[in-house]
C-alpha cells in the first residue's frame, strides 16, 4: 500500500480556533492543540482555521492567509481580518470536508458561529467536540459575568448546545458542563495534552543555589486577574526576608496591572518585582529552571500546562486549591492552598524561604520525577485518543 493512500485514510480533524503558532500569547489552550497534533498527527489528518494574528491583530510574519499552510503535522488557515464572518466559515467547512470539528472555546466568536451553523443544520451533520478549557468554572464565570451569564442563558434556550460531545479536563469540569446544559451527547474526561517529555538534559545541580538569603519565585501566565497575582503580591507586605519574585506573560489586563504597580512600588525594600516581559513557548522551560519557586494563586484553571512545565523544571508549585492539580503537599510536590486563608499562604511562603540547599533539593527532584513519570504515562495521550476516535466514528 502507498504511502498517500494511507495518509488518505486517516480521519479528518478540523480545529477552529482563535490561535495558533507561530502565536503563543494565548497560554495553555493553544500548548494543547500543538500538543495533540505533535503526538496525534499520525493517526489522524489534522486540519486547522484560526486568526492571522496573536490577539494584537499584528499579521504573523511567514504565512499565507485564506492559504492552507502546512505547519508541522497540520495544514492550517489563517484567516484575514476582513474575512472573519459566518459565511466564509461554513464555506471553509463544507470544502473541507471533515469527520468531526474540534473547537476549544465556550465564548469566542468562531466557536459561535460553528455552533450556529450547526443548529441551523447550514453544514454537514458531523460530530463536535468542544473543550471549554476552564471558561465554565466559578473564577473564570466571575469576570465579564454579566455578560458571559447573559450568553449561556440564551444558549441554553436556543439549544445551542445540545448534542455535542465535550471534553473536559476533570471530574470538576465535567460537573460544570452538567450544570449548564442536559442535551449532550457525551462527556469525556481527558486531561489537556502535555509535551511527550519537557527538558531532557535536566541535571538536579544545575539549579540555582538556595539559601535563606536567595529564594527566587516566578509567575509566567497571561497577567489578568483570574490569576490573581495582586493579591500575592499584597501578601508580601508581610514578609521580611528577602525574596525575588519575577513576572512574565502578555499583560492582557493594563488596569489590573497598574493596581498592581501601585502595590510593588510600595513593597519594602527586601521583596524584589521584577517585569519580564513575554517570552515564547520554546523559552518556557528552561526560563522556568532558573528559579526555585513556581507561583499561581489562580481564581481558576480547567488544567494549567504551566503546572507541569514548572514541575519538569524542578520548580515545585504554590497554587491555589481551585485546580485539578491537588495533595501537593503529599505527593512533596508544592503546595494547593484555600485563598480564603492567607495566613497558610504566607507560613508556605516562608517555609519557602528559610529551606537550605538540602531540603530544597529534596523537594526540587521530587517535582522533576512527578513531571517525568506524569508525563510518560500513556493514559494521558490515548484519553485524547478516545474522545478524538468516538468523534469521527460515532454515528
Amino acid at each position: 500500500m502507498s504511502k498517500n493512500i494511507v495518509e488518505n485514510s486517516r480521519k479528518k480533524i478540523l480545529i477552529i480556533c482563535n490561535y495558533y503558532l507561530p502565536g503563543f500569547k494565548s497560554g495553555g489552550s493553544l500548548r494543547t492543540i500543538v500538543n495533540m497534533i505533535e503526538r496525534l498527527g499520525d493517526e489522524f489528518d489534522f486540519k486547522i482555521i484560526t486568526f492571522d494574528h496573536d490577539g494584537d491583530k499584528i499579521r504573523y510574519k511567514n504565512i499565507e492567509v485564506n492559504k492552507w499552510n502546512q505547519r508541522g503535522k497540520a495544514q492550517v488557515l489563517y484567516l484575514s481580518q476582513n474575512t472573519v464572518n459566518i459565511s466564509k466559515l461554513r464555506e471553509l467547512i463544507i470544502e473541507t470536508r471533515a469527520d468531526s470539528i474540534y473547537i476549544n472555546s465556550v465564548f469566542s466568536k468562531l466557536s459561535f458561529f460553528v455552533l450556529v451553523l450547526k443548529k441551523l443544520n447550514l453544514i454537514p451533520e458531523i460530530k463536535i467536540v468542544l473543550a471549554p478549557e476552564g471558561e465554565l468554572s466559578v473564577g473564570a464565570l466571575q469576570l465579564k459575568a454579566k455578560k458571559k451569564n447573559l450568553f449561556l442563558k440564551a444558549a441554553r434556550l436556543t439549544g445551542l448546545f445540545d448534542q455535542l460531545i465535550w471534553k473536559t479536563t476533570s471530574e470538576l469540569e465535567k460537573k460544570e458542563v452538567e450544570n449548564l446544559t442536559s442535551k449532550y451527547e457525551k462527556i469525556f474526561i481527558a486531561p489537556n495534552m502535555p509535551a511527550g517529555i519537557l527538558l531532557e538534559n535536566y541535571k538536579q545541580d544545575a539549579k540555582p543555589p538556595k539559601d535563606k538569603e536567595n529564594t527566587r519565585m516566578v509567575f509566567l501566565s497571561r497577567y489578568m486577574r483570574k490569576k490573581n497575582l495582586k493579591w500575592f503580591i499584597e501578601l508580601l507586605t508581610d514578609i521580611k526576608q528577602p525574596l525575588t519574585l519575577d513576572i512574565y506573560g502578555p499583560i492582557e489586563d493594563k488596569n489590573y496591572w497598574q493596581e498592581s504597580l501601585a502595590i510593588i512600588q510600595r513593597l519594602p525594600s527586601n521583596i524584589k518585582v521584577n517585569y519580564a516581559g513575554s517570552i515564547s513557548h520554546n523559552e518556557v522551560v528552561s526560563t522556568l529552571f532558573k528559579y526555585h519557586y513556581f507561583i499561581l494563586p489562580t481564581l481558576g484553571e480547567n488544567f494549567g500546562h504551566v503546572f507541569i512545565e514548572a514541575l519538569s523544571a524542578g520548580c515545585p508549585i504554590i497554587i491555589s486549591d481551585r485546580t485539578p492539580w491537588l495533595n501537593l503537599y503529599e505527593k512533596s510536590v508544592g503546595w494547593d492552598l484555600p485563598l480564603e486563608e492567607p495566613d497558610k499562604w504566607l507560613e508556605v511562603i516562608r517555609e519557602c524561604i528559610n529551606a537550605d540547599q538540602v531540603k530544597y533539593n529534596n523537594i526540587s527532584s521530587k517535582a522533576r520525577s512527578f513531571a517525568v513519570e506524569w508525563l510518560s504515562d500513556k493514559k494521558v495521550k490515548e484519553a485524547t485518543y478516545e474522545v478524538l476516535s468516538y468523534s469521527v466514528c460515532a454515528t
